[in-house]
Formats: structure tokens, C-alpha cells, sequence
């Protein structure tokens, strides 16, 4: 994928035409007569986009004024009336089906052009003619570069290849609109990202007639959605669907299985619709950061092999990540071969959690160690806590140093189940996430078995006897 994967340029510009057109309206060719000189002259102008590098073809040509049937009109075409305009190259050429209101004759028909001419009046125009002669009954649109054109994308589904297709026109207004098979294979053709998995299965027709009720309407063989058909008759359906996600085979997705606590687990990767486990051979710690933190769960503590949190189901995917390691998606990595194993080989992982905390003392500065893990905050392992990795702690929470560690779940227990890392540090580490850490089994974390720190900073329970016990006894 180039530096540009997960955003391409959107067909449509702010929603045109989003309130009806009438008589008077400003927006009305007919009724505009600031968009056209004088009577006798030639005039070429783009109506109803948010400026005047985008809209619909509108113009006056031998006495006569109307749209141009978007039969057989390409970009070719585009780029004349955008060179003509002074707008940029030309981006896209899009068929616009008309309001009811607004299909008045004569259109002009047979208009090309080979692509160099200086203006549109060099072209072969062809002749006015009947609305009924234009077999798309659509006429054509340009978005030339010069627009006020807004991206498109695939939104929240856990990569740029998988979500709900959305638009942000000028006034910041969100345009979503389901997608069926066909338009959704184009978008995500124009996305990079293959060919679509999964799609709106829900289907509008007219009572009367086969026509689909479609906003957007494609072949299914465009290379991307500027050539599809536009009908603006449809454009209020988008803002009543209940939206279904749009899945490329592009799509990546990764999650931790097999364990009580969501940052720790087999690591299992989604593509398209399919979940795969990972062979533990191609799994490095840069890519498991990434993974971390695509989960929202702090930086990888330690890979594990042989299956660690158990064996998955359902293939091995064979192909290797090769991450960096500060991607915030895996779906970003390069990738190549890697190995093959079977599931006996599954890899696994465990995360940091990203925040710590001091609770249950008698301020912020003493209590049970606790980290975050996706929003809820678990208990520290109390094995191998020790004055050096409390001492980091306390520092980082700008509470001094560390005066004890107490034993025995002296600050109580917490309301998830202990999280079984441990950490190394030296005690000279700006953070705990910089200190070497590693995983202990549940055994070794039982509940009841959180660590717990006093600091300098604090008050260390003084009229606890309890407390004081345990730091006389150290």
C-alpha cells in the first residue's frame, strides 16, 4: 500500500442537493441568472457544489441552456472543463440522477472530447435534444481538484479495510450510507483493500418498477466510486438505515483469547472475516507491542509459546508480521512468509496495562498497587514486588521514595483478579513500563496476593497497628 491507504477522495461533494430545489431558489440554473452571461453568448458553468469547481454541467450553447446527458462522458471530458475553469486536474466525472423538479429539456447530447482541448467550445458538442433521448436519464457531474472535495473512509472497525463508510462535507456533517455488494467491492477496490466480505444485505426497491432505490449505484467492475451513479432522489435514505459495517479482505484485526484478563492471551488475528491464530516463531516483541497497543493495554511484557494460554481453532496463519513496533495498528506492519506450525505452536502475549495507582491507603501515595487494563483497574502480583520496583513506582506518582512494601494484602483485595507480571527494576527508571517484567502463573498470584507500597510522600498508616507490624518486621 502506498503512504495514502485508508483515505481516498469521496464523489460527492457535501451532500449536494440536500434540501429539494424550487422556483426562486438561488440554486436553480434556470432561475440563476448570475451564472449566465449574456443571452447570446456561449457559457459553461458548475452548479450546486460548495464552489465553483464542482457540480453539475450546466450550459448555454447556441441560444439554448440546459444539463449534459451523462451518457459516455468520462473524465476526458472533465479535464477540458476543469483546465477551462481554472480548477486543477480534473478527479471525477460521476452520472448525477436529477430531482423530479428539475428533469426539464432540452440536455445536450453526444459531447466529447479528446482530453487536450484548451476549452469545452473545442470539443465536438453535438445537439439539444429531449430528456428521454439520454439512456441514463442522469446528467454529468465534475469535482475537479479545486473543490472543496472531503475524504472518505471506513470507519471503526478496528482497521482503515473494515467499518462504516463516511464522508465530512464542509459544515462538518457526517454523510453515512449503506453500501450493497457491488458498490461496497468498488469502495473498497478504491481503499486498497481488496474486495469486499461483508456488505449491506438489505435491499430498497420502488413499489412500482425494479429500480433500486439506491444512493449510489455501480456495476461492481469500476476501479472506484467516482464512476458510479449518483441519485440524489435516494440521498434521504442514508440518514435513516441502520448501518452495516463495510469488510474488506484487507482488514487486520488482532485480540487475546484464553485468559480471565482482556490484555493477556493467545493471540489470534482477524483478516477479512476470519479468525486465525499466530505460529509462536514469528511473533517478536515489536510486534507485540503493537498489539498492546492497538488493545489499549500499555506495552508487551513478555511472548509466550507451546500454546500458553491453550490452542485455538480454525487456521494458522502462516504469514509474519514484521512491526517496527511503534505502529498503532498491526493492520500497518509490513508482513512476509513465516513459518508453519500447528496449533500446538500457538503464540501468546501479555500487556502492561498503561496507568498505575496507590488505593485503599490513606492517601494517593500508600496502597495496593494497582494498573489499567482497558478501563478497569487490577491488582499487582505481590511476588518478587520489591523496594526498587517501588521505588520507581513511587516516583513516577511524585510521591518520593518507597519506605516498605507490606505483605499479606495488607491494603485488601481488589475486584478483578491479580494481574500476574512482575517486574525487575533497578530503581533508577523513570517509569515501571521501562523496568524488564515478565508473567507468572496464576499459582504463584493467588487472590489475596496483591502487592502493595508506601512512599515517602505519604502518610504510612501510623495508627494502623497492622501497618506498623509489618514494617517493623521488615
Amino acid at each position: 500500500m502506498d503512504t495514502f491507504p485508508q483515505w481516498e477522495l469521496f464523489f460527492l461533494v457535501s451532500a449536494w442537493l440536500a434540501k429539494p430545489v424550487g422556483k426562486g431558489d438561488p440554486r436553480t440554473p434556470r432561475a440563476t441568472s448570475h451564472l449566465l452571461d449574456i443571452v447570446a453568448k456561449d457559457y459553461m458553468s458548475l452548479v450546486d457544489g460548495a464552489n465553483h469547481c464542482e457540480g453539475r454541467l450546466y450550459l448555454q450553447y447556441r441560444n439554448q441552456q440546459g444539463f449534459v446527458c451523462g451518457d459516455h462522458l468520462d473524465l476526458q471530458e472533465a479535464s477540458v472543463i476543469c483546465r477551462q475553469l481554472d480548477c486543477g486536474p480534473a478527479l471525477a466525472a460521476p452520472q448525477f440522477v436529477l430531482r423530479p423538479e428539475e428533469m426539464v429539456s432540452p440536455w445536450l447530447y453526444d459531447a466529447q472530447c479528446q482530453g487536450e482541448e484548451a476549452t469545452l467550445w473545442d470539443c465536438s458538442l453535438g445537439s439539444w435534444g429531449p430528456i428521454s433521448d439520454c439512456e441514463c436519464q442522469c446528467v454529468m457531474a465534475i469535482i475537479c481538484s479545486g473543490g472543496t472535495l472531503r475524504r472518505i473512509r471506513l470507519e471503526g472497525g478496528g482497521s482503515p479495510c473494515a467499518g462504516t463508510p463516511g464522508s465530512l462535507n464542509p459544515a462538518g456533517f457526517v454523510l453515512k450510507c449503506e453500501l450493497q455488494q457491488k458498490e461496497a467491492s468498488v469502495f473498497c477496490r478504491q481503499l486498497e483493500c481488496g474486495t469486499a466480505v461483508q456488505w449491506s444485505r438489505v435491499h430498497h426497491r420502488e413499489n412500482s418498477g425494479s429500480q433500486e432505490q439506491k444512493f449510489v449505484s455501480c456495476q461492481g467492475t469500476e476501479s472506484n466510486i467516482f464512476q458510479c451513479k449518483i441519485n440524489v432522489n435516494f440521498l434521504e435514505q442514508c440518514h435513516h438505515q441502520a448501518y452495516t459495517q463495510v469488510v474488506c479482505t484487507g482488514h487486520v484485526e488482532a485480540r487475546l483469547v484464553g485468559s480471565e484478563h482482556p490484555c493477556a492471551g493467545r493471540l489470534e488475528v482477524l483478516r477479512g472475516l476470519t479468525w486465525g491464530t499466530v505460529c509462536d516463531a514469528n511473533l517478536d516483541l515489536p510486534t507485540a507491542h503493537v498489539v498492546c497497543r492497538e488493545l489499549g493495554c500499555g506495552v508487551a511484557v513478555s511472548t509466550l509459546g507451546s500454546a500458553g494460554f491453550g490452542q485455538g481453532s480454525g487456521p494458522v496463519w502462516t504469514e509474519a508480521f514484521r512491526c517496527v513496533g511503534n505502529e498503532s495498528l498491526l493492520f500497518h506492519c509490513p508482513r512476509e512468509p513465516g513459518h508453519q506450525c500447528t496449533h500446538d505452536q500457538d503464540a501468546a502475549l501479555t500487556c502492561s496495562g498503561d496507568k498505575f495507582r496507590l488505593v485503599n491507603g490513606s492517601n494517593h501515595c500508600e496502597g495496593r498497587v494497582e494498573l489499567q487494563v482497558q478501563g478497569a483497574w487490577a491488582p499487582l502480583c505481590a511476588a518478587h514486588w520489591d523496594l526498587a520496583d517501588a521505588t520507581v513506582l513511587c516516583q513516577q506518582l511524585n510521591c518520593g521514595n518507597a519506605v516498605a512494601t507490606p505483605q499479606g494484602g495488607l491494603f485488601g483485595e481488589g475486584d478483578i483478579p491479580i494481574w500476574p507480571d512482575v517486574f525487575h527494576c533497578v530503581g533508577t527508571e523513570p517509569h515501571l513500563l521501562s523496568c524488564p517484567a515478565s508473567t507468572l502463573g496464576a499459582q504463584a498470584c493467588a487472590q489475596g496476593n496483591s502487592a502493595s507500597t508506601l512512599c515517602s510522600g505519604g502518610q504510612p498508616c501510623r495508627e494502623s497497628s497492622a501497618c506498623m507490624d509489618t514494617l517493623t518486621s521488615k
